[in-house]
């Protein structure tokens, strides 16, 4: 499972924050879903960050919205459970 964290900046402005995401395949393929293959990332160590921003608040409703839709279309077909995983 892929970890994704978010980190703070107030530098920028109040309520500034970077998604954190590993530095693997399954993070570039989150990254490129998320945030398209243009903008900046910023690399740090074994993670990079991007910023969360309203483009990315966009996708990640559509994302979303499409799996709720998946879902309700083929109840059998796929099976999407939410776990809490504690860092």
């Amino acid at each position: 499972m892929t970890l994704i964290t978010l980190e703070p900046d107030m530098s920028i402005e109040p309520g500034h924050q970077w998604i954190v995401l590993p530095d693997t395949d399954e993070g570039h393929a989150l990254r490129t879903l998320l945030f398209g293959n243009g903008g900046a990332v910023i690399k740090r160590g074994k993670y990079f960050m991007i910023a969360h921003d309203e483009h990315v608040d966009a996708q990640i409703v559509k994302l979303i919205d499409e799996l709720a839709h998946v879902r309700f279309l083929a109840p059998n077909l796929i099976q999407l459970t939410m776990e809490e995983v504690q860092p």
